[in-house]
This record gives C-alpha cells, structure tokens and sequence, in this order.
C-alpha cells in the first residue's frame, strides 16, 4: 500500500456575493465555496476568456424520505369513502323527502 500521507482537502469559506466575484480564479475553471454570513453555496466558474458566472444556492439538510404505511393509508382511505358515503345517503335521504312531501302535496292539492 501506500506509505505517503492522504492529501487535505478544504473549501475556502468567503463572505457574501461580493467575495465570490473578487475569488481569485484562471479561465476555465471552476468553484463550490460555502458562504459564512449565510446558508449559501457559490457556484463560481470561469469561461475561456477569464470571465465569471456567480450562482448562489440555498443549503438546507438533506431529509430522507420517509417510508409510505400503506396500512395508514389504507385506513385513512376507508375513513374518507366512509364520510363521502355519509354524506351522500344524507343527500339522497333529503331528496327522497323532498320528493316524498311534494307528491303528497300534489295530491293533497288535487283531492282538496
């Protein structure tokens, strides 16, 4: 194996957009340096001519996404076709009386 050390790596932190833009950097080249005052990364590259593009963003923790519990979905499910059921009997419940009440109505009128 190998007896010489592992080299050390570091990214330079800077201070604000202001600090990329003077990062002193060759043509085609090409940078990821932390922000201090904020949650930024800055992209920083350099095309063939020396000129710079400067792209912030936004560092935030990587969340791991979270298993789906089928059986709470299937649970929840349930409960909504449930409720949507509920309420449609109510409904049509209504609209039975309704007719119901009407057609007495109507007869009453035609007897009376």
């Amino acid at each position: 194996m190998f007896n010489s050390p592992l080299p050390t790596y570091r990214a330079d932190p800077i201070q604000g957009e202001n600090a990329a833009w003077q990062f002193p950097m060759g043509p085609n080249s090409e940078i990821y340096l932390p922000d201090n005052d904020k949650d930024i990364i800055w992209w920083i590259k350099t095309d063939p001519n020396g000129n710079r593009i400067v792209t912030p963003f936004d560092v935030k923790l990587h969340q791991k996404e979270q298993p789906v519990d089928t059986q709470d979905l299937a649970a929840r499910l349930a409960a909504v076709e449930e409720w949507i059921n509920a309420k449609s009997n109510k409904s049509n419940a209504k609209r039975t009386n309704t007719a119901a009440n009407a057609a007495a109505t109507t007869a009453t009128d035609t007897i009376g």
